[in-house]
């Protein structure tokens, strides 16, 4: 049997050593880039089928975990699709494009949202604030690092980068946290760091 017919009527056991038997690295990523009749890859269909475990070993082996199939979808805007929100979280953190487009110009989100997948819906709005947090301190310190030494006083240097390492250690830390707390802390450390970059008035 092929891979697509262990995906499709295959036990999880007849999947999981379908896959194993295949020691080439390149043999498999082909294998799992082909598509079945109805035009769905096999990685797809190991997403929409929830199949974490293989989708894992899929992207360990070097499948790229933004390539586009049909119409434009990744794997993501299939999991945002089918409500998958632990392989959503699974995906972010392998480097996922979180806004990629489809041939429609539809994000996973969008795809989400259009579909009234909540589960999806929540666990992307988390990866978009986590991203817009890490972004919010990374920009911090390049404003620091261009910005006139004479431009802030030691002290607000100081403010600005223990706020940067509290929210980079707080990100680190919490890799579990809900929405909710991770918005809340967000905005901690935006209420330290913004009034200092905005235009001081004319000495």
């Amino acid at each position: 049997m092929s891979l697509t017919e262990f995906i499709h009527s295959g036990t999880e056991d007849d999947l999981k050593a379908c896959l194993d038997s295949e020691s080439n690295p390149s043999e498999l990523l082909k294998k799992l880039g082909e598509a079945d009749p109805f035009q769905k890859m096999n990685i797809e269909l190991l997403v929409i089928l929830n199949k974490q475990e293989f989708v894992e070993k899929a992207i360990t082996t070097g499948y790229d975990v933004n390539a586009a199939g049909k119409n434009g979808y990744t794997m993501l805007h299939y999991a945002a699709m089918w409500n998958r929100p632990l392989l959503i979280r699974y995906l972010y953190f392998s480097n996922v494009e979180l806004f990629a487009k489809n041939q429609q110009g539809e994000t996973p989100h969008d795809i989400a949202l259009k579909y009234g997948q909540k589960d999806a819906d929540i666990v992307l709005q988390w990866a978009k604030c986590r991203q817009e947090f890490i972004r919010l301190i990374e920009h911090t310190r390049e404003m620091i690092a261009v910005t006139d030494k004479s431009e802030y006083s030691k002290e607000e240097k100081k403010l600005i980068e223990n706020a940067c390492v509290d929210g980079e250690n707080w990100i680190n830390k919490n890799k579990e946290a809900t929405l909710s707390a991770l918005r809340t802390k967000k905005e901690h450390i935006e209420l330290i760091v913004e009034p200092l970059f905005r235009t001081k008035s004319p000495k």
